[in-house]
């Protein structure tokens, strides 16, 4: 037998490695995609459920409901003290907190971190990746909020201002309202303002969907 027919030629092999080449760049965007979704997802499920289980616990062990907790003035230092008292205690992942001269940031240890901000509500930026690129809204910052009449954590959700989201639609597509059941509605509230997807996400608990409105 002739030992030269056992083998590969240089050239084979070259079309061989230039095939799989080919495979992997048409691959790899969606296996990509797909590995930030999944870190995503469990990411925002850890900080969501974590917040929720950290007011349950201040509640119980206070006798409490949460309405007469007493919030921050506009200062951080104010926000600091209200973390320090309602929270810190109930929270095992925390890194470090950090005040700026308007925010007051939380880090965790999945890489992720918040900044806490008080005006009519106490506003919270979650950042899945904590300030790397490409702080987009939506994609790795979403958006939630302490309400201070209910006490309730939350996803952003302002019915009063629906009206300002149907003026940035395009003449002749559908709006917008304020029905939060409607998952149409979310994923239209989510595409023409980023503000509203962790809503949507929260809908679809926690998971981007196919047809989430915007590309990770």
């Amino acid at each position: 037998m002739n030992k030269s027919k056992l083998g590969f030629t240089l050239a084979e092999v070259l079309l061989t490695l230039g095939i799989i080449g080919i495979v992997a760049a048409l691959t790899m965007p969606s296996l990509i995609a797909n590995y930030k979704r999944q870190i995503y997802s469990v990411k925002l499920k850890k900080f969501y459920s974590g917040m929720q289980q950290a007011i349950r616990l201040y509640n119980a062990q206070n006798n409490t409901d949460g309405k007469d907790w007493v919030y921050p003035t506009q200062r951080v230092e104010g926000v600091d003290e209200f973390w320090q008292k309602y929270f810190a205690p109930n929270f095992n992942n925390v890194v470090k907190t950090e005040k700026t001269t308007s925010f007051f940031y939380v880090y965790f240890a999945d890489g992720s971190c918040m900044h806490i901000h008080r005006s009519g509500v106490l506003d919270i930026e979650f950042d899945l990746n904590c300030n790397q690129r490409p702080n987009i809204a939506g994609i790795d910052k979403h958006y939630f909020l302490l309400d201070t009449r209910s006490g309730k954590f939350m996803t952003f959700y302002w019915p009063s201002e629906i009206h300002l989201v149907n003026n940035n639609i395009p003449e002749g597509e559908e709006k917008v309202t304020a029905d939060i059941t409607d998952r149409k509605n979310l994923i239209r509230l989510c595409k023409y303002s980023r503000n509203y997807c962790a809503k949507l996400l929260e809908f679809d608990n926690w998971e981007f969907k196919s047809d989430y409105p915007h590309k990770l």
